[in-house]
């Protein structure tokens, strides 16, 4: 495995969110930052599968990611990502199998840019979708049902891995 010196990170600099200040007569607006830390490749093994996820940085607004699965050589699930800024806030958008984009907007980070959450109420299933950033080369994303989502929670260890070709 090689690190990806550079490189934001696995919706990957930090998926937290910090302030960035813009001119206007004297006054400072909040303008969040993107989850830098996620960009590379991460991989990891959960529940007899392989998970893959590839982050790059299209534009200063937006992060570009891709999701597979893999069991066993079988390619077992997919899914198109992204994290932007829209309408001043961050928002993650996830495509599973293609499907159109269901969209979370950030609702949490931590103070040490290290870990971010994303929420969207109203969608089945997951309702909340979070990085925390371990160390350098390692990182655990997670799903979970929400504040009233009963427990179910399934987590994502990765670590830095080759971005193949």
């Amino acid at each position: 495995m090689t690190k990806d010196r550079g490189r934001l990170t696995a919706a990957g600099a930090a998926f937290a969110m910090m302030v960035v200040a813009t001119a206007g007569a004297g006054a400072q607006t909040a303008a969040p930052a993107l989850p830098a830390w996620i960009v590379g490749c991460w991989a990891g093994d959960v529940r007899g599968e392989r998970v893959h996820e590839r982050w790059i940085a299209a534009d200063g607004d937006t992060l570009i990611g891709t999701s597979h699965t893999l069991k066993g050589d079988t390619l077992s699930a997919f899914e198109f990502l992204r994290v932007v800024r829209k309408n001043g806030r961050v928002v993650y958008l996830a495509q599973p199998g293609g499907a159109p984009p269901t969209e979370f907007a950030a609702s949490a980070t931590d103070p040490g840019l290290t870990a971010i959450t994303f929420e969207n109420p109203e969608h089945d299933f997951p309702k909340r979708i979070g990085y925390q950033r371990v160390d350098e080369t390692h990182l655990t994303a997670w799903i979970d049902g929400g504040r009233s989502g009963g427990g179910r929670r399934f987590e994502f260890p990765m670590q830095r891995a080759r971005c193949e070709p």
